[in-house]
Protein backbone atom coordinates (compact mmCIF):
# COMPACT_ATOMS: atom_id res chain seq x y z
CA UNK A 1 0.00 0.00 0.00
CA UNK A 2 1.31 3.30 -0.81
CA UNK A 3 1.38 6.54 1.29
CA UNK A 4 -1.90 8.60 -0.17
CA UNK A 5 -0.77 12.08 -1.78
CA UNK A 6 -3.45 15.05 -1.69
CA UNK A 7 -3.06 15.06 -5.29
CA UNK A 8 -4.16 12.37 -6.23
CA UNK A 9 -7.70 13.39 -5.24
CA UNK A 10 -10.38 16.13 -6.46
CA UNK A 11 -9.95 19.33 -5.21
CA UNK A 12 -12.18 20.70 -2.54
CA UNK A 13 -14.15 18.76 0.42
CA UNK A 14 -14.84 16.36 -1.21
CA UNK A 15 -11.02 15.20 -2.42
CA UNK A 16 -10.48 16.44 1.27
CA UNK A 17 -12.81 14.02 2.83
CA UNK A 18 -11.49 11.14 0.42
CA UNK A 19 -7.86 12.00 1.43
CA UNK A 20 -7.80 11.86 4.82
CA UNK A 21 -10.27 8.60 4.65
CA UNK A 22 -7.27 6.99 2.38
CA UNK A 23 -4.65 8.82 5.22
CA UNK A 24 -6.22 6.54 8.08
CA UNK A 25 -6.71 3.76 6.01
CA UNK A 26 -2.42 3.84 5.31
CA UNK A 27 -1.74 4.90 8.98
CA UNK A 28 -3.84 1.66 9.98
CA UNK A 29 -1.84 -0.49 7.55
CA UNK A 30 1.24 0.65 8.76
CA UNK A 31 0.70 0.09 12.17
CA UNK A 32 -0.52 -3.68 11.37
CA UNK A 33 2.53 -4.16 9.25
CA UNK A 34 4.44 -2.70 12.78
CA UNK A 35 2.57 -5.40 14.82
CA UNK A 36 3.57 -8.03 12.57
CA UNK A 37 7.23 -7.68 12.06
CA UNK A 38 6.91 -7.59 16.06
CA UNK A 39 5.55 -11.22 16.42
CA UNK A 40 7.68 -11.89 13.58
CA UNK A 41 4.60 -12.75 11.52
CA UNK A 42 5.42 -13.36 7.94
CA UNK A 43 3.94 -11.73 4.77
CA UNK A 44 1.45 -13.99 2.78
CA UNK A 45 3.07 -15.47 -0.20
CA UNK A 46 0.91 -15.82 -3.49
CA UNK A 47 1.95 -16.38 -7.37
CA UNK A 48 2.92 -13.67 -9.23
CA UNK A 49 2.37 -11.01 -6.17
CA UNK A 50 4.79 -9.51 -4.51
CA UNK A 51 5.03 -10.26 -0.81
CA UNK A 52 5.79 -6.55 0.23
CA UNK A 53 2.60 -5.34 -1.03
CA UNK A 54 0.97 -6.15 1.50
CA UNK A 55 -1.79 -8.57 0.65
CA UNK A 56 -3.75 -9.45 4.17
CA UNK A 57 -5.88 -11.96 5.21
CA UNK A 58 -9.06 -11.56 3.38
CA UNK A 59 -7.15 -10.86 -0.18
CA UNK A 60 -5.70 -13.62 0.19
CA UNK A 61 -8.31 -16.31 0.87
CA UNK A 62 -10.40 -14.50 -2.21
CA UNK A 63 -7.14 -15.28 -3.93
CA UNK A 64 -8.20 -19.24 -4.11
CA UNK A 65 -11.73 -19.02 -5.34
CA UNK A 66 -11.10 -15.88 -7.96
CA UNK A 67 -8.04 -16.02 -8.82
CA UNK A 68 -5.90 -19.05 -8.42
CA UNK A 69 -9.02 -21.30 -9.71
CA UNK A 70 -9.81 -18.95 -12.81
CA UNK A 71 -6.24 -18.02 -13.56
CA UNK A 72 -5.10 -18.63 -17.19
CA UNK A 73 -3.58 -22.81 -17.67
CA UNK A 74 0.12 -22.71 -17.42
CA UNK A 75 0.05 -19.46 -15.85
CA UNK A 76 2.09 -19.42 -11.89
CA UNK A 77 -1.25 -18.59 -10.00
CA UNK A 78 -3.29 -21.83 -12.01
CA UNK A 79 -0.02 -24.29 -11.15
CA UNK A 80 0.33 -23.39 -7.61
CA UNK A 81 -3.51 -23.52 -7.46
CA UNK A 82 -3.89 -27.39 -8.91
CA UNK A 83 -0.83 -28.40 -6.94
CA UNK A 84 -2.35 -27.71 -4.26
CA UNK A 85 -5.76 -28.73 -4.65
CA UNK A 86 -4.05 -32.23 -5.99
CA UNK A 87 -2.85 -32.63 -2.58
CA UNK A 88 -6.80 -32.63 -1.18
CA UNK A 89 -7.91 -34.63 -3.86
CA UNK A 90 -5.12 -37.29 -3.01
CA UNK A 91 -6.34 -37.04 0.74
CA UNK A 92 -9.64 -37.35 -0.25
CA UNK A 93 -10.95 -33.95 0.90
CA UNK A 94 -14.40 -33.55 -0.94
CA UNK A 95 -14.64 -29.84 -3.51
CA UNK A 96 -17.34 -28.53 -1.05
CA UNK A 97 -14.30 -28.11 1.47
CA UNK A 98 -10.97 -26.68 -0.49
CA UNK A 99 -12.01 -23.19 0.12
CA UNK A 100 -12.44 -24.26 3.61
CA UNK A 101 -9.11 -26.00 3.44
CA UNK A 102 -7.13 -22.62 1.93
CA UNK A 103 -8.86 -20.43 4.54
CA UNK A 104 -7.15 -22.17 7.02
CA UNK A 105 -3.82 -22.22 5.62
CA UNK A 106 -4.47 -18.54 5.71
CA UNK A 107 -4.74 -18.11 9.10
CA UNK A 108 -2.24 -20.57 9.82
CA UNK A 109 0.22 -18.33 8.28
CA UNK A 110 -1.11 -15.18 10.07
CA UNK A 111 -0.61 -17.46 13.70
CA UNK A 112 2.47 -15.99 15.71
CA UNK A 113 4.52 -19.67 16.68
CA UNK A 114 2.91 -21.68 13.92
CA UNK A 115 6.24 -21.86 11.74
CA UNK A 116 5.11 -20.62 8.79
CA UNK A 117 7.16 -18.84 6.15
CA UNK A 118 4.48 -17.26 4.06
CA UNK A 119 3.15 -20.32 2.17
CA UNK A 120 -0.01 -21.18 2.31
CA UNK A 121 0.73 -24.33 0.75
CA UNK A 122 3.33 -25.33 3.81
CA UNK A 123 -0.19 -25.50 5.88
CA UNK A 124 -0.58 -29.07 4.05
CA UNK A 125 2.89 -30.33 5.71
CA UNK A 126 1.18 -30.01 9.07
CA UNK A 127 -2.83 -30.49 8.64
CA UNK A 128 -4.89 -33.45 9.51
CA UNK A 129 -7.02 -33.96 6.66
CA UNK A 130 -9.56 -35.98 8.75
CA UNK A 131 -10.57 -32.36 9.93
CA UNK A 132 -12.53 -31.82 6.55
CA UNK A 133 -13.25 -35.50 5.65
CA UNK A 134 -15.16 -36.42 8.75
CA UNK A 135 -13.78 -39.90 8.56
CA UNK A 136 -14.68 -40.07 5.32
CA UNK A 137 -11.90 -40.15 2.24
CA UNK A 138 -8.97 -42.37 0.44
CA UNK A 139 -6.93 -42.15 3.46
CA UNK A 140 -6.50 -43.61 6.56
CA UNK A 141 -7.53 -41.47 9.36
CA UNK A 142 -4.82 -42.22 11.95
CA UNK A 143 -1.67 -43.27 11.37
CA UNK A 144 1.37 -41.46 9.85
CA UNK A 145 2.15 -39.96 6.67
CA UNK A 146 5.71 -39.06 5.23
CA UNK A 147 6.06 -35.91 3.80
CA UNK A 148 7.86 -33.60 1.38
CA UNK A 149 7.65 -30.22 -0.12
CA UNK A 150 10.01 -28.26 -2.17
CA UNK A 151 9.31 -24.65 -2.18
CA UNK A 152 11.29 -22.02 -4.64
CA UNK A 153 10.77 -18.48 -4.25
CA UNK A 154 10.10 -16.49 -7.60
CA UNK A 155 11.56 -12.75 -7.52
CA UNK A 156 9.29 -9.99 -8.91
CA UNK A 157 11.46 -7.17 -11.30
CA UNK A 158 10.90 -4.94 -8.12
CA UNK A 159 12.67 -7.12 -6.02
CA UNK A 160 15.08 -8.16 -7.62
CA UNK A 161 15.78 -4.74 -8.81
CA UNK A 162 15.96 -3.86 -5.28
CA UNK A 163 18.55 -6.20 -4.26
CA UNK A 164 21.12 -5.86 -7.22
CA UNK A 165 20.57 -2.15 -6.42
CA UNK A 166 21.94 -2.49 -2.85
CA UNK A 167 24.83 -4.46 -3.84
CA UNK A 168 25.97 -2.15 -6.99
CA UNK A 169 26.02 0.67 -4.75
CA UNK A 170 28.12 -1.08 -2.36
CA UNK A 171 30.74 -2.96 -4.55
CA UNK A 172 30.17 -0.50 -7.50
CA UNK A 173 29.18 2.72 -6.09
CA UNK A 174 26.69 2.99 -8.47
CA UNK A 175 22.99 1.24 -9.17
CA UNK A 176 22.30 -1.40 -12.11
CA UNK A 177 21.35 -0.13 -15.21
CA UNK A 178 18.04 -1.77 -16.72
CA UNK A 179 19.99 -4.58 -19.25
CA UNK A 180 21.64 -5.22 -16.15
CA UNK A 181 18.70 -5.77 -13.68
CA UNK A 182 16.98 -7.85 -16.55
CA UNK A 183 20.16 -9.89 -16.68
CA UNK A 184 19.99 -10.43 -12.73
CA UNK A 185 16.35 -11.21 -12.83
CA UNK A 186 16.86 -14.03 -15.51
CA UNK A 187 19.50 -15.53 -13.72
CA UNK A 188 18.22 -14.38 -10.08
CA UNK A 189 15.31 -16.98 -10.76
CA UNK A 190 17.17 -19.48 -12.59
CA UNK A 191 19.41 -19.98 -9.79
CA UNK A 192 16.72 -20.46 -7.20
CA UNK A 193 14.91 -23.19 -8.77
CA UNK A 194 18.22 -25.08 -8.45
CA UNK A 195 18.31 -24.79 -4.97
CA UNK A 196 15.04 -24.86 -3.21
CA UNK A 197 13.78 -24.71 0.28
CA UNK A 198 12.86 -28.52 1.43
CA UNK A 199 10.69 -29.82 4.25
CA UNK A 200 10.86 -33.27 4.70
CA UNK A 201 8.99 -34.98 8.16
CA UNK A 202 6.39 -37.51 9.77
CA UNK A 203 2.72 -36.47 10.54
CA UNK A 204 1.00 -39.06 12.93
CA UNK A 205 -2.66 -38.25 13.57
CA UNK A 206 -3.52 -40.35 16.97
CA UNK A 207 -7.66 -40.74 17.54
CA UNK A 208 -9.66 -38.71 20.12
CA UNK A 209 -9.00 -38.67 23.43
CA UNK A 210 -10.83 -36.71 26.23
CA UNK A 211 -8.44 -33.36 25.95
CA UNK A 212 -8.76 -33.41 22.28
CA UNK A 213 -12.25 -34.80 20.67
CA UNK A 214 -11.31 -34.32 16.78
CA UNK A 215 -7.69 -36.28 17.78
CA UNK A 216 -4.34 -35.23 17.69
CA UNK A 217 -2.29 -34.38 15.19
CA UNK A 218 2.03 -34.33 15.55
CA UNK A 219 4.39 -33.06 12.93
CA UNK A 220 8.20 -33.63 13.10
CA UNK A 221 10.46 -32.22 10.16
CA UNK A 222 13.37 -30.75 8.86
CA UNK A 223 13.47 -27.28 6.77
CA UNK A 224 16.20 -26.52 4.78
CA UNK A 225 16.98 -23.14 3.84
CA UNK A 226 17.28 -22.68 0.14
CA UNK A 227 18.62 -20.36 -2.26
CA UNK A 228 20.46 -16.92 -1.03
CA UNK A 229 19.97 -14.40 -3.15
CA UNK A 230 22.10 -11.91 -1.31
CA UNK A 231 24.80 -14.02 -2.29
CA UNK A 232 24.44 -14.29 -5.80
CA UNK A 233 23.64 -10.52 -5.90
CA UNK A 234 26.74 -9.56 -4.44
CA UNK A 235 28.67 -12.36 -7.05
CA UNK A 236 26.35 -10.62 -10.13
CA UNK A 237 28.05 -7.08 -8.90
CA UNK A 238 31.79 -8.45 -9.00
CA UNK A 239 31.26 -10.04 -12.39
CA UNK A 240 30.92 -6.14 -13.93
CA UNK A 241 33.75 -4.85 -15.34
CA UNK A 242 34.15 -1.54 -13.27
CA UNK A 243 33.87 -3.42 -10.39
CA UNK A 244 37.85 -4.24 -10.52
CA UNK A 245 38.33 -0.62 -10.71
CA UNK A 246 36.02 0.65 -8.24
CA UNK A 247 37.72 -1.81 -5.44
CA UNK A 248 41.29 -0.47 -6.45
CA UNK A 249 39.75 3.08 -5.94
CA UNK A 250 38.44 1.87 -2.43
CA UNK A 251 41.77 0.34 -1.32
CA UNK A 252 43.84 3.23 -2.13
CA UNK A 253 41.39 5.64 -0.43
CA UNK A 254 41.69 2.85 2.81
CA UNK A 255 45.19 3.45 2.38
CA UNK A 256 45.42 7.30 2.48
CA UNK A 257 43.19 7.21 5.43
CA UNK A 258 45.27 5.18 7.42
CA UNK A 259 48.26 7.27 6.78
CA UNK A 260 46.43 10.19 8.25
CA UNK A 261 45.67 8.50 10.82
CA UNK A 262 49.26 7.35 10.94
CA UNK A 263 52.03 9.19 8.82
CA UNK A 264 54.57 6.25 10.19
CA UNK A 265 52.96 3.51 8.96
CA UNK A 266 53.90 4.65 5.29
CA UNK A 267 55.95 1.51 5.63
CA UNK A 268 53.18 -0.89 5.74
CA UNK A 269 53.21 -3.45 3.66
CA UNK A 270 49.07 -3.64 1.87
CA UNK A 271 48.28 -6.95 0.62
Amino acid sequence: MNKPKRSDYPKGKIGDRQFNQAKIEYEKWVREQEAEKKLNIPPIKLPDIDPEAGVNDVQAKSWFKYSGATAKKGSKARIYYESFIAILKKAGIPENKWQSVWDDAVEWVGTPGSGATGDPKMYLNVWNPARYTGGEGSTKKYGTQKQRTETTTQYSPSNAADYINKNFEAEIGRTATKEEIDAYTKGVNAAAKKEPSIYEGLTTTTGPTKGASLGTTTSKGTQTTGFDPAIYAANFARSRPDFAESFATKTYLKIIEGLLKDPNAIGTVVD
